[in-house]
C-alpha cells in the first residue's frame, strides 16, 4: 500500500487486519465487546463504507487498528461508532479553528509539554489495564497552558490506543495532585473544564476502568465541582480518592508503581518506555496532522446553518478562575 493511500478516504486497497491479541486478550474481547472475526471483519468494511460516502470527512484514517478504536469502544455498534469518528474529527477541526497550530502534536510547546513527564504510561497491570500516571505538580503553570495539558494528555492516550491491548482492556488513571497550587487551578477557565468534560464524554475512545485521584489539596476541588458534574455518571463513579500513597497502593496493583510511590519499576525506565512507544508510533501522529473534515459543507441530516460537535455552551462560559486570589 503506499504512503499517501494512508489518508485516503477511498484507497487503492484496504490494508488488511493483523492482529496483535493473543487468546485471553481475544477472549475477554468476544465477552465484552461482542467481537469475533465475523463481527470485526464486517463492522470495518461498514465504517470503511461511511467514511468514504460522508460528504464532509475529506482525509481520515482508515486502517484496522484506527476504526477498531471506534468500534470496540462501541462494542461492535456500528452506527455508534460511526457517530463517535464523525463527532471526533469534527472536535479536532474546532481546535484548530479555536488554537491552531498548538493543536499539532509536533508543535514545540506540545513537545515541551512531553519532555516534562507529567503524564506517563506505567506498563499494564495484572489486569491488563495500561496504568497511565498523571504527576500535577510537574508542570510549572507559568510555562503551561490547560490546552497544553489537554494536548499532552491526548498524546499520551492516542499513542496507548495504537496498542490493540489497550483497546480491549481499557485504562486506569493515577492522579498525583501533590504540589498543586492555585497557579495550577487559574490555568483553567470554565470553558475549558467544559471542552474536557465534552472530550472525556463524546472523544476518547478509551475505556475508563478506574480513576484514583491522590493527595487532593482543598484548590483541586475548585475544579473538580465543575468538572464531576459534567462526566457522565459512569465515568464519575469510577473516581476513588486517596489521602495517601498507602491508600493508594492497597487500591490498586502496586507493583506497577515507580519505586518513589512504593512500587517496583524505576520512573526513570517508565519514561523511557513511553518514549519508546510514542516513537514507534510517530508515523501515525504525522499523518493526524492531515486529518480533514470540511464542516462548511452540512453534515447528513443537519440543517445547513447548524455546525457538528459545536462546544456546548461555550458563549455562556464567561467566567474563569484566572481572576482569583488568595488573600
Amino acid at each position: 500500500m503506499h504512503y499517501e493511500d494512508d489518508m485516503d478516504k477511498r484507497p487503492r486497497a484496504y490494508v488488511p487486519y493483523r492482529s496483535t491479541l493473543d487468546e485471553r486478550d481475544r477472549a475477554l474481547a468476544a465477552k465484552e465487546l461482542h467481537e469475533n472475526e465475523d463481527t470485526r471483519d464486517a463492522s470495518i468494511a461498514q465504517l470503511r463504507e461511511f467514511i468514504a460516502k460522508h460528504p464532509q470527512i475529506v482525509r481520515c484514517r482508515t486502517d484496522p487498528v484506527f476504526l477498531l478504536r471506534f468500534l470496540r469502544y462501541r462494542k461492535f455498534n456500528v452506527a455508534e461508532a460511526c457517530a463517535t469518528l464523525e463527532g471526533g474529527l469534527a472536535f479536532l477541526m474546532r481546535m484548530r479553528t479555536l488554537y491552531g497550530e498548538e493543536v499539532n502534536t509536533f508543535h514545540p510547546n506540545v513537545q515541551r509539554m512531553l519532555e516534562l513527564d507529567a503524564i506517563v504510561p506505567l506498563g499494564f497491570d495484572r489486569k491488563r489495564r495500561m496504568v497511565i500516571l498523571v504527576r500535577v505538580g510537574a508542570m510549572d503553570p507559568k510555562d503551561t497552558t490547560a490546552l497544553l495539558q489537554m494536548r499532552l494528555g491526548a498524546l499520551v492516550i492516542n499513542t496507548c490506543l495504537e496498542y490493540e491491548r489497550t483497546q480491549v482492556h481499557g485504562t486506569v488513571w493515577i492522579v498525583d495532585c501533590s504540589g498543586m497550587t492555585m497557579g495550577h487551578v487559574g490555568a483553567w477557565g470554565l470553558s475549558e473544564v467544559k471542552m474536557m468534560a465534552d472530550s472525556i464524554n463524546e472523544v476518547v475512545t478509551m475505556f475508563v476502568k478506574e480513576v484514583h485521584m491522590v493527595q487532593v489539596p482543598r484548590v483541586t476541588w475548585m475544579i473538580l465541582d465543575l468538572l464531576l458534574p459534567l462526566l457522565s455518571p459512569k465515568i464519575r463513579d469510577r473516581f476513588k480518592f486517596h489521602r495517601t500513597q498507602d491508600e493508594l497502593r492497597s487500591a490498586i496493583d502496586g507493583s506497577i508503581l515507580p519505586t518513589t510511590y512504593g512500587g517496583e519499576q524505576s520512573f526513570k525506565q517508565a519514561v523511557e518506555n513511553f518514549r519508546d512507544m510514542f516513537e514507534a508510533q510517530t508515523r501515525w501522529f504525522k499523518l493526524e496532522q492531515q486529518f480533514l473534515m470540511d464542516l462548511s459543507i452540512p453534515a447528513p441530516g443537519t440543517a445547513r446553518n447548524r455546525q457538528r460537535n459545536e462546544f456546548p455552551g461555550e458563549e455562556a462560559m464567561v467566567g474563569s478562575f484566572r481572576k482569583l486570589t488568595v488573600d
